[in-house]
C-alpha cells in the first residue's frame, strides 16, 4: 500500500510540472526497484498475477533476453494505458483500444498471450467490444486505476532486474524457466545469480562426465537399437526418478503414450505400485527434484556408521487431481488448475476462466502433459476404483 500511494503522488506532482505518463521519478524508481531486487515477493502484493503474466511471456523463448526486453516494453504500454485514465477520464479518444493499431500488434502481442492482454485491460474497465477493438465500459475509480498502474510498472522493473540478472551470467544462455525458478527460490538478485552460476558448473561437470560408459543405465543410441517391448518401460520409469529394472514396472503398461493414444489400464493393479507411481509423479510435476530446488534446500548430512539411522521421510499426501470432460482420448492437457484440481484442454472455456481466475500452471512440453495425464488417470483409479 505505501507504494501505490508514493506512485499515485509521483504522478500527480509530475501532472502539476506538465508531464503525463508513465512513472519516471528517478527517486521512486530506484527505491522500488532496490525493494524488488531485494524481495521478488513484493512482485505479488503489488499485481497478484505478474508472476504468472511473466510466466507465460517468457514461455517457450530460446532467448529470454530479447522476450525480456518486449515484456518490458508491453507492460510500460500497458502502464501508460492506466495512467491515462487516471489523469484524464473525460478524454474520450482514451474509452477504445484498437487491437490492430501498431502498438497492439508490434509490442503488446508478440510480448504477452492475446487472453492475458484481455484480461489486463480488463482491470482497467475494457470489454472486448468485438474482434478488432476493447471498449471503456465501466470507468474505475482513481485509486483502483493507479493500482493497476503501479502493478505493471513493478513488472516493468521486474523485467529489467531478470534481464541485469542474465547479464551477470553471460555468455552462458539460461533457460527461461530456470531463471524464473532461481529468482523465486533465492529471493535477492545476489542469491540469484549465484544459484545460476552454480546450477551452470554442475551441469557443465555433467557434460564433462558424459562420455563415461554405463554397462546397466547407458541410453540406447536411436530408438532402433531397442529389442522389444520390454525396453520402454524401464527407460521411462528412469526419466521419473523411479526404480531401475523391468521388474518394477510389472502391470503398468498404462505407462505406455506413442503419438497420443493411451494403453490400456492394468486389469489388477498392485496398490504399492500405484503409491509409489504417485510418489514419483508427484516429485516430477512439482518440480522438487530439480537442480535448482536442490540448491536451495541443500543436501543432507551422509550417515555415519554407528549413529543412529534418519526416520525415513513421511510421504505427503498429494491433492487427487480429474479429468475435465473437454479431454477426450487422445487429447492431452495443456493447463491443470490447483483451484479446481482439474487438467483441461487448450481451447476448454473453463480452461480459460481457471486461467484468469483461478491458481495453476501452464503445461509446457509433450512431456510434462504425458505425466500429468498419467498421474490424474491413476488419482482417478484409486479414488472411483474405476477406468477414467
Amino acid at each position: 500500500q505505501e507504494y501505490r500511494q508514493e506512485y499515485r503522488r509521483c504522478l500527480e506532482r509530475e501532472f502539476r510540472r506538465g508531464r503525463a505518463g508513465a512513472c519516471t521519478d528517478p527517486s521512486f524508481v530506484e527505491r522500488l526497484r532496490e525493494r524488488l531486487r531485494r524481495e521478488p515477493a513484493v512482485l505479488g502484493a503489488l499485481q497478484e498475477d505478474a508472476p504468472a503474466l511473466l510466466a507465460r511471456g517468457l514461455r517457450g523463448r530460446p532467448d529470454p533476453g530479447p522476450a525480456l526486453r518486449g515484456l518490458a516494453a508491453a507492460f510500460r504500454l500497458l502502464e501508460l494505458a492506466a495512467v491515462n485514465l487516471y489523469l484524464f477520464p473525460w478524454r474520450k479518444e482514451f474509452g477504445t483500444i484498437q487491437t490492430f493499431s501498431g502498438a497492439y500488434v508490434h509490442s503488446l502481442r508478440p510480448a504477452l498471450p492475446e487472453a492475458d492482454l484481455v484480461w489486463s485491460f480488463s482491470r482497467l474497465g475494457y470489454e472486448r467490444r468485438d474482434q478488432h477493438s476493447l471498449a471503456l465500459s465501466r470507468p474505475l475509480p482513481g485509486p483502483e486505476l493507479a493500482a493497476a498502474a503501479c502493478g505493471f510498472f513493478a513488472c516493468r522493473l521486474e523485467c529489467e532486474i531478470l534481464a541485469e540478472v542474465l547479464l551477470r551470467l553471460r555468455p552462458r544462455r539460461l533457460r527461461a524457466e530456470d531463471l524464473l525458478e532461481a529468482r523465486r527460490l533465492a529471493g535477492d538478485v545476489e542469491a540469484c545469480v549465484e544459484m545460476l552460476q552454480q546450477l551452470g558448473t554442475q551441469c557443465e561437470a555433467a557434460a564433462d562426465c558424459d562420455d563415461s560408459t554405463d554397462l546397466y543405465r547407458e541410453s540406447p543410441a536411436s530408438p532402433e537399437d531397442v529389442e522389444g517391448e520390454d525396453a520402454a518401460p524401464v527407460a521411462q520409469w528412469r526419466d521419473l526418478g523411479g526404480p531401475q529394472g523391468p521388474r518394477d514396472m510389472t502391470g503398468s503398461s498404462w505407462d505406455h503414450c506413442r503419438d497420443g493414444e493411451r494403453g490400456q489400464e492394468p486389469s489388477d493393479p498392485d496398490p504399492s505400485s500405484s503409491s509409489s507411481s504417485r510418489l514419483f509423479l508427484g516429485q516430477e510435476l512439482s518440480g522438487a527434484s530439480s537442480p535448482l530446488s536442490a540448491l536451495a534446500m541443500g543436501s543432507r548430512s551422509p550417515q555415519v556408521p554407528g549413529e543412529p539411522q534418519d526416520l525415513p521421510p513421511t510421504i505427503p499426501e498429494l491433492p487427487c487431481y480429474q479429468l475435465h470432460s473437454c479431454l477426450r482420448r487422445g487429447v492431452l492437457p495443456s493447463y491443470c488448475c490447483t483451484t479446481c484440481q482439474q487438467l483441461h484442454a487448450g481451447a476448454c472455456a473453463a480452461g480459460q476462466v481457471c486461467r484468469t481466475r483461478h491458481r495453476g500452471q501452464e503445461l509446457r512440453g509433450e512431456r510434462q502433459q504425458r505425466l500429468w495425464l498419467q498421474r490424474t488417470e491413476v488419482d482417478m483409479l484409486l479414488t472411483d476404483g474405476g477406468s477414467p
